[in-house]
């Protein structure tokens, strides 16, 4: 006669072995990933926009016509939110980090506000289309120990920094800068074999300086990306 006491105790048992087996076993199978696994992963990256901030056009005053410089003209300045690529390969130091590199490319629209036109002309707006690329490293720390799904989902957090660089419309003039990142994101992996899909998802916060954005001024935007991963 099965004693109801034993069955209550072994469930309980049972359960609290689940939590160890999904933290054991990050990925269902082989034990993978593990030191000298790949991972390229590419999709699609948002960045937000910023303010660039204001400037004046000034010229010296004729002598009698006032004090301090004339302005003829003012602007105010923004990035706009762009879409980009992004592609990046990555290597596992052991089961819990890895190293990658990474390039994004879009095509950020620049707006420029004149007003207050000394002739009083009217306002307009100008913008212009740079085209932008990143390239850049990060250390990914993976949270096997907060996985779920049967290890299929993973948490990480990243940080690292790159290289950036701005072209303006017709490569006429090319500006330089870097950059700085840290955030986090996810992997969920399908299949169960040495050779894995995924999707991953990215959330950060870049810091850049230079570029077309000023040499002087460091800049910070918010990216999110979304990308299909492979595992082998």
């Amino acid at each position: 006669m099965v004693r109801w006491l034993d069955v209550a105790s072994f469930l309980v048992l049972l359960w609290s072995f689940f939590p160890a087996v999904a933290t054991a076993q990050v990925y269902i199978g082989r034990d993978i990933p593990h030191r000298g696994n790949l991972e390229i992963s590419g999709g699609a990256a948002w960045s937000g926009g910023y303010d660039l901030g204001s400037a004046s056009a000034e010229e010296t005053r004729n002598t009698g016509t006032g004090t301090g410089p004339f302005v003829l003209f003012s602007t105010d300045s923004e990035a706009e939110p762009s879409v980009g690529l992004q592609g990046r390969l990555g290597v596992f130091l052991a089961s819990s980090v890895s190293i990658e590199g990474g390039v994004y490319v879009a095509r950020p629209d620049i707006s420029t506000r004149l007003s207050g036109d000394a002739e009083s002309a009217p306002d307009l707006t100008a913008t212009e289309t740079l085209t932008r690329l990143v390239i850049d490293g990060s250390v990914l720390f993976h949270l096997t120990g907060a996985s779920f799904g049967q290890g299929r989902g993973v948490p990480f957090v990243l940080g690292g920094g790159g290289y950036l660089r701005d072209a303006h419309e017709k490569n006429e003039v090319i500006e330089t800068g870097h950059e700085v990142h840290v955030g986090g994101g996810l992997h969920y992996w399908f299949g169960q074999g040495k050779h894995r899909v995924g999707v991953r998802a990215d959330a950060a916060v870049s810091w850049r300086t230079g570029g077309a954005d000023g040499v002087d001024t460091t800049r910070t935007m918010p990216m999110v990306a979304g990308s299909i991963a492979y595992l082998f």
